[in-house]
Order: C-alpha cells, then sequence, then structure tokens
C-alpha cells in the first residue's frame, strides 16, 4: 500500500519551481486538485478500454487510506500551506509573464524553461480554481461539483452542478449530504436508455395519464434532477404532465436537496415547462406505513428510485413497507408496469445490510403463483466501477467498485 503525502512533503519547494517540469507542476496541480476537490468515488463505470489520463502516465498518490487522506483533507496546517503555494505559485508565474511580455528580460535570465512559460496561463488558471476552492467553500466543508450526462448518441446533454455539505458526524443519516457514486451511476443508465427505466410513454398510451416519479433517499438531489432534466429535452413529454419528488429524511439532508434542486430548475422552470414539476419533501421509511401518507404521497407512483440507501440492517424492510403503498398496482394494461430501480454498492463494511436486499425482495422466479401479489426482483445486473476516477485509469492500480442494479416491481404471475 502506498502512502499519501500531505502537501508539505508533496509539493515542489516554490523557491525551485524553475527546475521542475512542467509534466511536474501539473502533477502537483492534479494532486492538490484530488485532495481538496475529488471526483465522486466510483462513479465512473468501466468501458471495455479505460483510457488513461492527459496521454500519459499520472504520478499522482493513490488514496488507498480514506481515514488518511480525509485527516489531510481536514488539517489546517496543510490546507494553509497549500493556499500559500498555490498564492505563491501563481505570482511567480504571473511575474515571470508580465516581465517576458516587457521585453525586459528574456526567459534565460529569468531562468524559466521555455514549456514552463508556454503553459502558464493554462498552469495559472488551474491554479487559481484550486486556490478558490481551498480558500472558498471547500474550507468550510462544502464541495459543489459540476456534473454532465449524454444520452449513447450525443444528442442530448443534462447539467447538474450540486452542492456538498459536512457529515454530521454525530448522526449517521446524515450521509445523503453527500454525493455517492451509486447517484452518479443511476443518473448515467438513465441518461442512456431512458425507455429502460419507464421514463417512455407508448405511442396509443393515454395521454391523460401524468407519470409520476418518487425518489427515495433523494440526498444531494442528483438523480432526481438528472431526471427532470431529462425528460425536459424528450419530446414526448412535451405536453405530459410529469411529477418529479423527491425525498429525504435528515434536516440538513432536505434543506440542502432542496436548495440544489432550486438552484438546479429555477422556479422559470415550470413556466417554461408548465407540464413538468420537481418538488422536495420529508418522508420518514420507517413510519411510514403507520399513518395515512401526506397528499403529495397520495397518489401511485409509475417509477421510483434509489440509490445507494441501504445501509442498515432494517432500511430493506422499510422501504418494501413504503412501495407497497406508493408503487402503482399492475391493473392498468395502457400502461407500461412501474418499477422500482435500485443500486446499492458492495462495501466489504456494509455486506450484510446489503444482502438483506434479496432476503426481503424475493426472485419472480420464487414466487408462488397461488399466493398474493407482492414485490420481486425483476432482474439484477452487476456494475463494475473504478474506484477514483480518471487520474488513476489505466494506471494497472486494479481497485474497483462493484454495485448491483435491482429492477423490482409487482410479481405478474401472483393472484391479484
Amino acid at each position: 500500500m502506498s502512502v499519501l503525502c500531505p502537501p508539505t512533503s508533496y509539493l515542489p519547494p516554490i523557491a525551485k519551481i524553475a527546475s521542475f517540469s512542467v509534466t511536474q507542476l501539473l502533477d502537483a496541480l492534479t494532486y492538490l486538485q484530488s485532495l481538496y476537490h475529488p471526483e465522486v468515488r466510483g462513479s465512473r463505470r468501466k468501458r471495455v478500454q479505460a483510457p488513461t489520463f492527459n496521454g500519459g502516465e499520472n504520478l499522482c498518490p493513490r488514496h488507498e487510506d480514506d481515514n488518511q487522506l480525509q485527516a489531510i483533507r481536514s488539517d489546517a496546517f496543510e490546507r494553509s500551506y497549500s493556499i500559500r503555494w498555490l498564492t505563491a505559485l501563481i505570482a511567480r508565474l504571473e511575474v515571470w509573464q508580465d516581465l517576458s511580455y516587457s521585453g525586459e528580460v528574456s526567459l534565460d535570465d529569468l531562468g524559466t524553461p521555455e514549456a514552463i512559460f508556454a503553459h502558464t496561463e493554462m498552469i495559472v488558471q488551474q491554479a487559481a480554481s484550486l486556490l478558490a476552492i481551498c480558500a472558498g467553500v471547500a474550507a468550510a466543508g462544502m464541495i459543489t461539483r459540476n456534473f454532465i450526462f449524454s444520452s449513447i448518441d450525443g444528442q442530448r446533454r443534462v447539467k447538474a452542478q450540486l452542492t456538498d455539505i459536512p457529515l454530521d458526524n454525530d448522526d449517521y443519516g446524515s450521509v445523503g449530504a453527500q454525493t455517492w457514486g451509486g447517484a452518479c451511476v443511476l443518473a448515467e443508465m438513465v441518461m442512456e436508455d431512458p425507455e429502460r427505466f419507464g421514463l417512455d410513454f407508448p405511442p396509443d398510451g393515454p395521454e391523460s395519464h401524468r407519470l409520476n416519479i418518487l425518489e427515495l433517499g433523494a440526498g444531494t438531489g442528483l438523480v432526481s434532477i438528472v431526471v427532470t432534466k431529462l425528460l425536459d429535452t424528450l419530446p414526448s413529454f412535451n405536453h405530459r404532465q410529469v411529477s418529479v419528488v423527491a425525498t429525504d429524511f435528515h434536516p440538513s439532508v432536505l434543506a440542502n436537496l432542496r436548495s440544489n434542486v432550486n438552484a438546479n430548475v429555477p422556479s422559470t422552470h415550470n413556466q417554461t415547462t408548465s407540464t413538468h414539476s420537481i418538488t422536495t419533501h420529508f418522508l420518514d421509511w420507517s413510519s411510514f406505513s403507520s399513518a395515512p401518507p401526506p397528499d403529495y404521497l397520495a397518489y401511485p407512483f409509475d417509477v421510483v428510485f434509489g440509490a445507494d440507501i441501504v445501509y442498515e440492517a432494517q432500511h430493506a424492510a422499510w422501504i418494501k413497507d413504503c412501495l407497497k403503498g406508493l408503487v402503482r398496482r399492475p391493473s392498468d394494461s395502457a400502461l407500461s408496469p412501474a418499477a422500482f430501480h435500485l443500486v446499492i454498492p458492495l462495501r466489504p463494511t456494509h455486506a450484510f445490510e446489503s444482502s438483506t436486499v434479496e432476503s426481503v425482495f424475493l426472485s419472480a422466479c420464487d414466487v408462488d403463483p397461488n399466493g398474493d401479489v407482492d414485490l420481486v426482483i425483476l432482474s439484477k445486473e452487476s456494475i463494475t466501477c473504478d474506484a477514483h476516477g480518471d487520474y488513476t485509469r489505466g494506471q494497472g492500480l486494479g481497485e474497483d467498485v462493484e454495485y448491483l442494479y435491482y429492477k423490482i416491481g409487482w410479481s405478474t404471475n401472483a393472484r391479484l
């Protein structure tokens, strides 16, 4: 296992910057990017051939120990040193740039390699962006992430900007304050094949039927936001009624969810696409079945999403209880069957919790045909992602994140 060095040990000494190559300086910036503005872990599905980063070897160290990484990231002295280093780098490069443009001195007089000078603008832009991150909201534990998802043919693109907020260390229920890889994987899959997830209307389907979509444990809102924006781009939904309901439980997570939804789907959205709406609401899985549902959950849902929402032993059972009262029953043959689409990571630390999905939801082939209708697993798919994003791809590091995608719906061979 390699050891992740802190900035004070890893970054090139600023006084000797002239002796370092462009590759080394860019590597230092990539290191700071991975430390203070990391890509969501396990969010990129593996392709047949993984591309290399920047066409060549990447010298950034591997982040194998999450506890060590978090300790460095939260170290005020290391962050302060990184800010000073970035400030000094930008100042030094700008001085070189100004003196060279003035014609008063040459690059040889400055002791600056021509290659570094040629890339000065790019290095300054990257350094300035990182400086804003280190000195701004990231210093308070907040991170703003930009996502772009595309259809397979590239004709549709959806952008989302989300804010992750600090976790409440005293309450495990606040994990939704961060964007997790499962949400990225599910959003990408939906963008690539909307019909697979029931986001379509048959040509002869009832136009008056509103498509009701629900997300359980929406967290930062990525899946709900991407689905809403995707449906805005599909011609078949130009005049269709669509309601997206994003739900969560923890107060700080719900407040951040609302903020992200408002930032990505502003109030003017309903004026432009009056038939489409997205709302955020509170939902407590543990008590849902014990009381009448609130108005915003009082109608059946055609499509339900859940990403990385099973991390305690009782979650799968609670979720099933909710779905029994929320998922549209198979009574209307003119409509596509309703379904719950669930993506969970296979974490070694939560192996038992993950296994509860298949103990709570039976496989469709195991259902008694003479029994009552039940929610069952219709299909199951394994998904493999690179653990740490582009900068480790193609480097032979061999660390993956595994997910399972379940499509769950009402059993069709049982008694209604």
